[in-house]
Parts: structure tokens; C-alpha cells; sequence
């Protein structure tokens, strides 16, 4: 039994669901008791790529890009645990009593799964069909297409589709759960989605947010790239004392953009972040260099284009042992579709490679996984085009044939089963392994610092600034 003082308040419709709902806990002492008050915990919310897939979808085909809000979600659930509460002062004569709730409230840790559930039971009532590959993608299909793509973060619902059949769904979904239709998408967890109809343009950028952490951290100077090439991060003196900054604050703040809207800061971040244990004074320089160039370059950010098709490609690179403490290599991959990039990462590799061959097959292994994930969910918003052969671009010829041929030598046979799932996708035509010139790979500045020039020429691709020149 859950002994604590709540004040709490709410209103219903005619229809008896709950319209506004306020609880506030006015005494310490609450605490729920797993696996008595609450068992399982976990709510989805979609990955950021999927969002932009959603974004570029609605961009090629000059669709609506529509946002919904729910109103009191957690308040909307049933309870499948039996959670009690003792009434504060005020309730007339149930003060003092102990009560059972029978729906869900804020501050429950079950609140957050209950309400997902609940919402995506009453979609399915509508016929929107569940995502495999990502539980918070759904679409609906009506005379055999697909009219609407809807994705839900929490109380938040973004639907692609036509604006009157999303208005339609809106006013369906009411019916069921409150929900307000706050019109064409502009914001969006921090990041703002603008359109420009007239030259098929969507972009999504987080100007606000950059601005707003140059500003906290006192940055009053620019720099023209993220990282100083060859700056070595692991070069310090081990007695000195760990700088007295908010190191990982920077960091963090900085991963937030790194994953949603800028690729072009994603290696050095992920360089800086390393050392966020023990940060010297080495490292708060690199984090600074990274704020500096943000200032420069707040306005940039992704930009999707009609008429760039929404064809799957990947971008597989990797810099062989560059860590000098570890000797891990770093791999860096990008998805490009409509223009630009929907998923990158820069991550070092998990294991020691011996050769720079190695170290780009695994690179591509890894690549792989993330382009997989990405053809499930294109492939369940864009069911007509069937299932897709991706191209997986790769600067390195050795990778190449080990991808493409079962060879096994003193070079090569040492390297993890794992990792030879890569011929398996080749042998089915899942996907097909090009070779493309190392000035031409565009993932290369997702493993190491590079120069201005080369920089600017990948970044521009991945996030498809060039449109920038033609306006």
C-alpha cells in the first residue's frame, strides 16, 4: 500500500474520459514497490532516423508533415496493477481513506508504458498497422495504400499523409483519446522543421538550442572546422589535476546535436567524450574548438530535397588503429535518402584490428546493421516500392573482395563470424559493396579530423547545403 498525500484534481467529457487531470505529492514517504505496484517499466519512443525518414518521405512526395498533441495522456490509461493512495484533507468525508486508482498518474512508473499501450491499442481500432523494426511507426493502409505514416514519441503524434486525411485521423483518434491538431509540424524535441514548397526544400536545423548552449559557455569566437587535425587527445600529463569545468555538460549538450541534426561535429564529439571520466585541460580545449565552430555554423542543418529519390545509400569508412593508447580503429558510416543524410554514426570499433583492411570490412559490418534497420522501416512507409538492394559505398578494394568473395587466408581468418554476415547480405542482394575513390567517400569525416576543404565538401553532401548556392 502506497501511504502518501496527493492533491489531485480532474474533469471529464461528456463521454467520461478524463480532460485535464492535476496531481501534486505533498508529503515525502511515496515510493512504489516492484513487483508489487508496478512490474515492467519500459515505454518505445521512435529513433531520431526514423523521424527524418518521415521528414524526407514527406518532402519528395510534397506530402503533409502534420503534429498532434494528446491531451493528459498518462491519465488516460487503465491500471493493470492495483495501486492504492491515502486522500489528503479536503476530500470531505473520503479524507483520510485509502482509494484504489483505476487509471494511470503522473509520477507512476508505469505510467509512461500504460499510456503507449492505451494509445496504440485505439490507433489499431483505426487500422494502423505496428512497424516490426520500430514499435512507434505505424500507417495505415486504405485501398491498398498507404494514406497515412504516423510516428509517436509519448503524447506527440507526427503523421505524413494528405492534410485533410490527417485532419480526418485527427478527429477519428478524438474519439477516442483527446487529442489537438497543432497543424503542419515546426518543432520537434529542440529541433525546428521549416519547408520551402515553392523549391521542394525541408529542413530540420537546431539553431535555438546551439545558440542558446554558445551562449551559457561564453563562447565569443568562431572556427572553421570542429577538430584541429592531428591534435592528439591522449598526449597529456598524467599528474595533472582535472580542470575544474563542466566538461560533461559540454559533452553532453553537444551529443544532443551531434545525433539529431549535425553530423559534422559527430567524430569530434565522440572524440572529446572519451575522456569525460577525467577530463584535462587538453580535452576542454577540444570541446571549446567544437562550441566554436557551432557558433560560426548555428544556422546549418539538415536539408531534405524533392527530387533526390528516396533510394537507400551508404557511406562505410574507417581510420585504422588512430588511437594510440588502445590501438582501436574508428569506424564511421552514413544512410543517405532524400539529399541527405536519415542515420550516421562515429563510433571506435570493439575490437582490435590487425590491418587497415580489417578495420574497414568491420566497418562496413557495422554499417550494415544500421542500413537493415533502416530498409525494414522504408520498406514498411513505402510497401509499393518493394524491398530495396542497397548500395554500400567503400574506399578500401581488400574490404571490398572479402565482402564479396568467401576467402579465408592468414589475413582474413582471424576476423569475427560476426562480422561475415556482411557476405550473406552480398550472396542474397540484400545489398551490393561498390568501390568509390577515398576523395569521394563521404563517411571518411565521420572517423578523423580532416582539412578545411575536404570537411566542408563532405559535410555539404551529407547535409545537402549545396542547395544553399542554387537558391
Amino acid at each position: 500500500m502506497i501511504s502518501a498525500k496527493w492533491v489531485f484534481t480532474w474533469k471529464t467529457d461528456e463521454h467520461g474520459r478524463v480532460t485535464k487531470a492535476k496531481a501534486r505529492l505533498v508529503a515525502r514517504g511515496f515510493s512504489q514497490r516492484e513487483g508489487i505496484d508496478y512490474f515492467e517499466t519500459f515505454a518505445p519512443t521512435p529513433a531520431a532516423a526514423c523521424i527524418r525518414l518521415l521528414a524526407a518521405t514527406a518532402c519528395e512526395f510534397n506530402l503533409d508533415l502534420c503534429h498532434f498533441d494528446a491531451e493528459q495522456a498518462f491519465v488516460q490509461s487503465n491500471l493493470e496493477e492495483d495501486v492504492f493512495l491515502r486522500l489528503p484533507q479536503g476530500c470531505g468525508n473520503m479524507s483520510g481513506k485509502v482509494v484504489r486508482l483505476n487509471r494511470s498518474l503522473y509520477g507512476l512508473k508505469q505510467a509512461s508504458r500504460s499510456w503507449h499501450s492505451h494509445l496504440l491499442t485505439r490507433m489499431k481500432t483505426l487500422g494502423f498497422e505496428q512497424c516490426a523494426a520500430d514499435a512507434c511507426v505505424l500507417r495505415l493502409v486504405e485501398n491498398g495504400t498507404v494514406s497515412i505514416i504516423a510516428v509517436v514519441h509519448v503524447d506527440d503524434i507526427f503523421a505524413v499523409g494528405r492534410k485533410s486525411r490527417c485532419d480526418r485521423f485527427c478527429e477519428d483518434l478524438n474519439k477516442l483519446v483527446p487529442i489537438n491538431n497543432l497543424g503542419e509540424l515546426r518543432w520537434y524535441a529542440g529541433c525546428h522543421f521549416s519547408r520551402d514548397r515553392s523549391n521542394g526544400l525541408l529542413t530540420i536545423s537546431q539553431k535555438a538550442f546551439t545558440d542558446k548552449i554558445v551562449e551559457k559557455f561564453g563562447i565569443v569566437s568562431n572556427r572553421t572546422i570542429p577538430a584541429v587535425v592531428g591534435l592528439k587527445l591522449e598526449e597529456f600529463e598524467n599528474d595533472e589535476p582535472e580542470g575544474d569545468c563542466p566538461f560533461r555538460e559540454v559533452v553532453g549538450s553537444l551529443m544532443w546535436l551531434a545525433n539529431q541534426t549535425r553530423p559534422d561535429i559527430s567524430n569530434a564529439v565522440r572524440a572529446v567524450a572519451r575522456y569525460a571520466h577525467a577530463p584535462k585541460s587538453v580535452h576542454w580545449e577540444a570541446a571549446l574548438s567544437i562550441l566554436k565552430y557551432l557558433r560560426a555554423t548555428s544556422d546549418l542543418g539538415i536539408t531534405f530535397q524533392r527530387g533526390s529519390g528516396l533510394d537507400l545509400e551508404v557511406f562505410a569508412d574507417a581510420d585504422y588503429a588512430s588511437k594510440a593508447t588502445d590501438r582501436r580503429s574508428v569506424s564511421g558510416g552514413v544512410v543517405m535518402c532524400g539529399g541527405a543524410a536519415v542515420s550516421w554514426f562515429s563510433r571506435t570499433q570493439k575490437c582490435v584490428t590487425l590491418s587497415t583492411t580489417e578495420a574497414e570490412y568491420v566497418a562496413m559490418s557495422e554499417c550494415a546493421k544500421e542500413a537493415l534497420f533502416m530498409r525494414h522501416v522504408w520498406c514498411f512507409i513505402l510497401p509499393a516500392r518493394g524491398v530495396p538492394c542497397m548500395k554500400v559505398f567503400e574506399d578500401n578494394q581488400g574490404a571490398v573482395q572479402l565482402a564479396q568473395n568467401p576467402m579465408t587466408n592468414s589475413n582474413s581468418k582471424h576476423i569475427d563470424v560476426r562480422h561475415h554476415h556482411l557476405r550473406e547480405l552480398v550472396f542474397n542482394g540484400d545489398i551490393v559493396v561498390i568501390h568509390v575513390p577515398s576523395e569521394y567517400q563521404h563517411a571518411d569525416f565521420l572517423t578523423k579530423p580532416l582539412s578545411k576543404e575536404a570537411f566542408e565538401f563532405h559535410r555539404d553532401f551529407l547535409m545537402n547545403l549545396s542547395h544553399k548556392l542554387m537558391l
